[in-house]
């Protein structure tokens, strides 16, 4: 009998994984069950899902006025942004870039207008 190796994946399939993963998450909107796993958890407010990032850069125009936000979610291997600007989860690494669109189910986007306006 020949044992079966199981292809692992690239750092690109990696990272199209995970962008998908969190596009998906914040397309879902508030929800109290894990749509990856199916288990049950907290609901996932702006909030709470904006607990487990790392900075924020936000888009202004020549007024200053609030135009969108770039939320840092991963860093130092893959490089992930959520841009609530343009829609996308942007995801990087090494040569490798992922573009995945959401639906702001969650409303980070009024959630980083809300502290840029602090």
């Amino acid at each position: 009998m020949s044992a079966v190796k199981k292809k692992s994946e690239t750092c690109g399939e990696q990272l199209r994984r995970m962008c998908k993963n969190i596009a998906e998450e914040i397309s879902a909107g508030p929800q109290q069950v894990n749509i990856h796993t199916g288990e049950d958890r907290e609901e996932v407010t702006a909030s709470s899902w904006m607990e487990g990032t790392y900075d924020i850069r936000y888009y202004v125009d020549s007024s200053k006025r609030y135009l969108g936000a770039e939320i840092l979610v991963a860093g130092g291997g893959p490089t992930v942004w959520v841009n609530t600007y343009t829609k996308y989860v942007e995801g990087y690494w090494g040569g490798d870039k992922v573009l995945e669109p959401f639906i702001d189910e969650l409303d980070l986007d009024g959630y980083c207008e809300e502290m840029y306006g602090c």
